[in-house]
């Protein structure tokens, strides 16, 4: 906390001398760049703290991979898309089916990705709750008609 005391009171004796030469300084020429070294002086006495401060976090840089291959690039690229698409899916199915007064508990699809990187649906599976068993028929023609891909509906108990 005295370290705290100590900076606030250099950064006020700091500001004041800064203003004192800033008025001091003439309008034109070089006045302008005096006043442009005062300001920069001010910042560094206000950013002094940051520079006396450790990292956090340890980092080994030895145990970092040097080179990530490409093919863990596309693999996460393709989860990203797959996650993507699913959250898409989920909103859409739950706009759709809430129209019709149906609780969605959740869905999953079976989504592929190709090489040049072309999404195919090949189906979803709609979870509903047991409140919703009677609507099930109404929710799977729904999701059908809306996404164009067999639709299963299961029930949660």
């Amino acid at each position: 906390m005295d370290s705290i005391t100590r900076w606030a009171g250099a950064l006020c004796f700091a500001a004041v001398g800064c203003t004192a030469f800033q008025i001091l300084a003439p309008k034109k020429g070089m006045g302008k760049i005096f006043r442009l070294l005062t300001a920069a002086f001010f910042l560094c006495c206000l950013a002094s703290p940051l520079l006396s401060v450790k990292s956090i976090i340890k980092i080994d840089f030895k145990n970092l991979p040097r080179v990530a291959s490409t093919y863990d690039i596309q693999e996460k690229v393709k989860e990203q898309f797959k996650s993507q698409v699913n959250a898409a899916l989920e909103l859409t199915a739950r706009q759709t089916l809430s129209e019709q007064n149906i609780e969605l508990g959740k869905i999953e699809a079976n989504i592929d990705i190709d090489e040049d990187s072309r999404i195919y649906i090949n189906g979803v599976v709609l979870y509903l709750d047991k409140q919703s068993r009677s609507m099930s028929l109404t929710a799977e023609q729904l999701m059908e008609e809306r996404l164009g891909v067999d639709v299963t509906v299961m029930i949660i108990e």
